[in-house]
């Protein structure tokens, strides 16, 4: 299983939740040993985000794109505010609130990147 689904699931409810369920929502993982990387993307017509394990949250929308101002591991509740304001055509809101279970996610993420785990698939 991949260390990350369980993140990408709750910004998924959230996105439900809130009226602005995505079109498409996509979880991977990148293998390469060099460059391990777990990867979830949520589109809808106009806007992609892309949480990467390495960079946290992206966006692409027709007024902007680039890192946003998010916690690598922010809440649900805050990528939902910066979906609506994206979706809306406005500037994505900062916040630094993290997702409950960040700690465990980012343990998780470690021990997935270390070379001895790249051998176990």
């Amino acid at each position: 299983m991949l260390p990350h689904l369980a993140y990408a699931d709750d910004v998924h409810a959230a996105l439900v939740e809130a009226g602005v369920p995505p079109e498409l929502v996509s979880i991977s993982a990148n293998r390469e040993i060099a460059e391990r990387e777990l990867i979830a993307i949520f589109s809808w017509d106009d806007v992609v985000l892309r949480w990467s394990s390495d960079a946290g949250w992206r966006h692409e929308a027709p007024q902007s794109g680039g890192p946003l101002p998010l916690d690598r591991v922010s809440s649900p509740v805050a990528v939902v505010a910066v979906v609506q304001s994206l979706v809306g055509g406005q500037p994505p809101i900062e916040s630094n609130d993290r997702w409950g279970g960040a700690e465990y996610l980012e343990l998780a993420i470690s021990r997935w990147k270390q070379p001895h785990a790249a051998s176990v698939r």
